[in-house]
């Protein structure tokens, strides 16, 4: 389910994006005491601190050229079919002005992409997904970013980075890396 979620993400960032109001306006609607969420924001600043401590030029790049990074997740079961429920009905109530750009629906995961363009530079991005776990998980992404790029930031942001494994009979000039999940 990471490889499919990584890939949906990375296919729907290729072109800019700037950040909405989405994960503030859900947890102000919809979290709730007695379902705890985490709720993680990096701002501009902490992303330019990012840039300075990265020796990697392409991921330094990426990071000056993000505004933010929003993402709320909660790992009960229970709790996590509850909000993606809610989120999807704020995505119809107050963001009708979404185009779905990628619907990924497996039998035990969800995931919605939706992207706004707001300018020739700017679009505005929502992943909602439900995992194989029943995991939940939002992300809104603020900022210029483009296909490559959002590759290797998202393997910097999680636990393990995410690398696709070729066999040499596939590309038998490239270098065998290991797919983890």
């Amino acid at each position: 389910m990471r490889k499919t979620l990584l890939l949906v993400f990375v296919l729907s960032l290729s072109t800019s994006l700037f950040a909405n109001g989405f994960v503030t306006l859900f947890m102000e609607q919809y979290a709730e005491e007695n379902r705890p969420l985490s709720n993680v924001n990096i701002g501009k600043a902490m992303l330019g601190k990012m840039a300075e401590n990265t020796a990697d030029e392409e991921l330094k790049q990426t990071f000056r050229e993000l505004n933010s990074i929003s993402i709320v997740s909660s790992d009960n079961k229970r709790d996590s079919r509850f909000y993606f429920k809610k989120a999807n009905e704020l995505v119809k109530e107050a963001f009708g002005d979404y185009d779905e750009v990628v619907s990924v629906n497996e039998k035990d995961s969800k995931i919605s992409v939706l992207m706004k363009r707001v300018d020739e530079e700017t679009s505005e991005l929502i992943l909602l997904s439900l995992d194989e776990e029943s995991k939940l998980t939002i992300i809104t992404v603020s900022g210029k970013i483009d296909f490559q790029s959002i590759a290797k930031l998202s393997g910097s942001l999680k636990e393990k980075p995410v690398t696709t494994e070729l066999s040499d009979k596939e590309d038998p000039g490239a270098s065998e890396e290991s797919e983890e999940d």
